[in-house]
C-alpha cells in the first residue's frame, strides 16, 4: 500500500489536494475522483488530477500540507 498526494483542478471546487491510501497509481486516481465528489457541495467537473507524490505507507510517515 502506498500514500499518494494528488493535485486535483477543475469546475465548481477550489484547486485540492487529496491524499489516499491505494494499491497503485489507478486505484490512487479513482479514489481521489470519489473523495472529491462525495465532498462536494454541487456538481463539480475534474479536469486535472496528477501525482504529485508517493510514499510507502510505513509508520510516521506521512505528508506536511502548506496554507
Amino acid at each position: 500500500m502506498y500514500l499518494y498526494k494528488l493535485e486535483a483542478k477543475g469546475k465548481g471546487f477550489p484547486d485540492a489536494f487529496v491524499i489516499v491510501l491505494a494499491e497503485d497509481e489507478e486505484g490512487a486516481f479513482q479514489a481521489a475522483d470519489q473523495l472529491l465528489q462525495r465532498n462536494a457541495l454541487g456538481l463539480i467537473e475534474v479536469s486535472e488530477i496528477a501525482i504529485v507524490e508517493k510514499k510507502r505507507a510505513e509508520k510516521a510517515n506521512g505528508y506536511v500540507l502548506e496554507r
